[in-house]
């Protein structure tokens, strides 16, 4: 779950805690209950599936981006956050999940719950296309009400069930019963595909039409895409955060001395992410507090929980004062890739390597690794979620394991593992800079779920108050 990030689209893990006997995860409250009971219970609209479908689709891309297989795409796993219809979908239990990147050998151990198993994943090779399959059969079960190949699962035997996954046909009938759109349909039988070279990618089946049919707008303004660009920041892993946020400073240095920016886009991208900051800082202090991002982005269309809101805030405030000010907004709301696109991007990663090497000997250690890591994040405030947590771990008896310096020597040890490919207890100067490059997937913002509201007339809120901003024509 920390390699996959905050992501809206997957049950937060709050916090850790230990006592004699166990290990205890302190995880996001789910109040709606599982997407299998309200399934059975309830009778939804195509558009409702799709919707749902798609939130499905995001966790998996997500997962894939990072190198991670689920492995267990079923109703079980996944949440709704509250009772009513518009809660957001959140998945849960990756205890079957696996690393694995497209370039490693095929897996060939079977995991899951075998009703969803892919074909590939029976036969014993198989690569993250598995969860493609697993989640056609899901969308079917969601769409009709019973699997592709049988009723009622439960009268079959396992054999039975394994031989319908790898020779049965599909009842597409089934789907002409329920009058089903052509273009579920048509998802439906790409997902479907017994040969998985044959199945999209989960970044290429979200851009199918039947997920995008409710309106959803595209390509929104970067005031639509903040809370998605605040997920995606998250599943960076905490040193590439840390040298980021030292590129933007130096950025922002190289425009108060009048010096010629190493990266135009980026120079260019600082204006529109000020005005956006000064937006949400409404008393003009220099700094966005959890109330002010709360507001603004309330007042900007978007509807999140406010311990989702929290939970965004803690990832982007580096230093752990309680506040988010323009570097740390900077660097969290950035399109990176088109800055790594220039040339200047080389420039700006060897200055970095060049300060954390503290001795210059063309490596960064453990301990210059600690040099770099922000004092110890402040004791939680009288009645936040996190006082709340720890006092009731408290009062069971339980204990974090690790506190004070501890706590920042084994964030170090995770930074120090997230770049040290080699295993030598040191990175290099080519470790460093293969850890800034792109990932192995791409990672585009539809992958994460914007959480903006949804005008009657289709319109995103966000298009709506940007077109709302105009100035009138004169007349």
């Amino acid at each position: 779950m920390q390699q996959l990030g905050y992501s809206l689209d997957a049950v937060n893990l709050r916090d850790v805690f230990e006592d004699n006997d166990a290990i205890h995860l302190v995880m996001e409250l789910c109040e709606g209950g599982a997407l299998l009971e309200r399934i059975e219970s309830h009778k939804y609209s195509e558009k409702y599936i799709a919707r749902l479908t798609r939130s499905i689709l995001r966790f998996i891309s997500q997962c894939h981006a990072k190198g991670i297989i689920y492995r267990d795409v079923k109703p079980d796993n996944f949440l709704f956050l509250r009772h009513d219809d518009e809660s957001p979908l959140k998945a849960t239990d990756f205890g079957l999940s696996i690393r694995h990147w497209p370039d490693e050998p095929k897996l060939t151990s079977r995991s899951g719950t075998p009703a969803y198993m892919a074909p590939e994943l029976v036969l014993q090779s198989y690569d993250e296309k598995c969860d493609i399959w697993s989640v056609g059969m899901l969308t079917y079960q969601l769409l009709t009400g019973r699997f592709p190949f049988w009723e009622d699962v439960r009268t079959q035997t396992l054999s039975d069930v394994w031989k319908a996954i790898l020779t049965q046909d599909v009842n597409w009938n089934a789907l002409e019963l329920k009058q089903l759109s052509p273009s579920a349909v048509d998802l439906l039988k790409r997902l479907l595909q017994r040969d998985p070279a044959q199945r999209p990618s989960a970044f290429v089946a979200l851009e199918h039409p039947w997920l995008s049919e409710d309106g959803r707008a595209r390509d929104l303004p970067l005031q639509g895409s903040v809370v998605q660009r605040l997920q995606r920041f998250s599943t960076f892993g905490h040193l590439k955060q840390l040298v980021l946020k030292m590129i933007v400073d130096e950025i922002q240095d190289e425009g108060k001395q009048g010096k010629a920016p190493a990266s135009r886009k980026a120079r260019a991208a600082l204006g529109n992410l000020q005005d956006l900051f000064n937006e949400l800082d409404t008393d003009s202090s220099g700094a966005i507090t959890l109330e002010e991002l709360s507001a603004g982005l309330r007042r900007q269309g978007y509807v999140l929980a406010d311990n989702e809101i929290e939970n965004l805030m803690r990832r982007v405030d580096f230093d752990h004062n309680g506040t988010v000010d323009l570097s740390e907004f900077i660097t969290t709301l950035m399109d990176w890739d088109q800055v790594q696109a220039e040339q200047g991007w080389q420039v700006y990663l060897d200055h970095a390597f060049r300060k954390m090497d503290h001795d210059g000997d063309g490596y960064i250690s453990l301990d210059e690794l600690l040099q770099q890591l922000p004092p110890l994040r402040p004791a939680p405030g009288v009645g936040s979620l996190a006082q709340v947590v720890s006092d009731a771990a408290a009062a069971l008896g339980f204990s974090r394991g690790y506190d004070g310096d501890a706590e920042r020597l084994a964030e170090a040890k995770l930074m120090l593992r997230e770049a040290d490919t080699n295993g030598d207890g040191k990175i290099s100067r080519e470790e460093f800079f293969d850890l800034l490059k792109e990932s192995h997937a791409p990672d585009s913002l539809s992958f994460y779920d914007d959480r903006l509201a949804i005008t009657t007339d289709g319109r995103t809120s966000a298009v709506v108050g940007q077109q709302n901003r105009q100035p009138a024509a004169k007349l």
